[in-house]
């Protein structure tokens, strides 16, 4: 499984990070850091981690620019894993989530799949907020935490339902179909990243009922001084995709 961070001067939360991915049942797991420069301890605490790394040193202009340059690189490499976002103050739910997710991909030949995020402030523990992904009306049952979702429409996506993109997991044969962030949308790039996913309905999409990810809040899209500048950006993407269009 291959997993995507961006660094800059995160030593202050990169350890929990590293913390909760050591602790993974799955052990087969690489590790792709995009450093911005980091100053601090940073990447001795990476270096110093059991997992198998890889960091790369890029002069970014922001998260979702690095993450465009990740998939890019991704596609350059002809990887054949699973593989997905993980900011580096995030933290993988419990110790056996990647393989219960690994389960999935390897028993129902998934391209991609969304789960379930908790957040939490201090105390990883703690959580005050869930957000969970499912959406009822366009499900199938697969097993029992596992849905198949039918495509879907301008009309279903109307009143701002997305998955959390941290909490969405695809398989690198269809790397060709994922799109790249909008990296002028700042805090508001992943949701119209996501939109874009769901409505290009060029592979399936599976939703598993279990939580994933912890994700900590005060980062930039969660960070209230960003509140009202996230607002504008969501509008943006409400006009762009669902207003200069027909609603099909």
């Amino acid at each position: 499984m291959i997993i995507i961070a961006l660094t800059k001067n995160s030593s202050k939360t990169i350890l929990d990070t590293i913390k909760s991915l050591e602790k993974q049942s799955l052990k087969d797991i690489f590790w792709m850091i995009f450093d911005e420069h980091s100053t601090d301890n940073t990447l001795n605490l990476i270096k110093d981690s059991s997992i198998e790394h890889e960091i790369i040193d890029i002069k970014t202009k922001g998260l979702f620019f690095a993450y465009n340059e990740a998939l890019e690189i991704l596609k350059r490499r002809k990887f054949e894993d699973i593989i997905f976002f993980l900011h580096s103050d995030d933290l993988i739910y419990d110790s056996e989530t990647l393989q219960m997710v690994k389960n999935q991909f390897d028993k129902y030949n998934i391209s991609s799949l969304i789960g379930n995020i908790v957040y939490f402030s201090n105390n990883e523990d703690k959580f005050f907020r869930n957000w969970k992904s499912d959406f009822p009306s366009k499900q199938q049952k697969i097993n029992e935490n596992l849905y198949k979702f039918s495509k879907f429409s301008k009309k279903d996506l109307l009143f701002g339902w997305s998955f959390p993109h941290t909490s969405f997991f695809f398989h690198s044969k269809i790397l060709g179909h994922i799109p790249k962030y909008d990296e002028n949308l700042k805090t508001s790039s992943d949701y119209g990243w996501s939109v874009e996913i769901m409505l290009s309905n060029k592979f399936d999409i599976f939703y598993f009922d279990q939580f994933l990810i912890k994700m900590k809040s005060g980062g930039t899209s969660t960070n209230l001084s960003n509140f009202f500048k996230q607002l504008i950006n969501d509008f943006k993407i409400i006009k762009k995709i669902f207003f200069r269009h027909p609603l099909d």
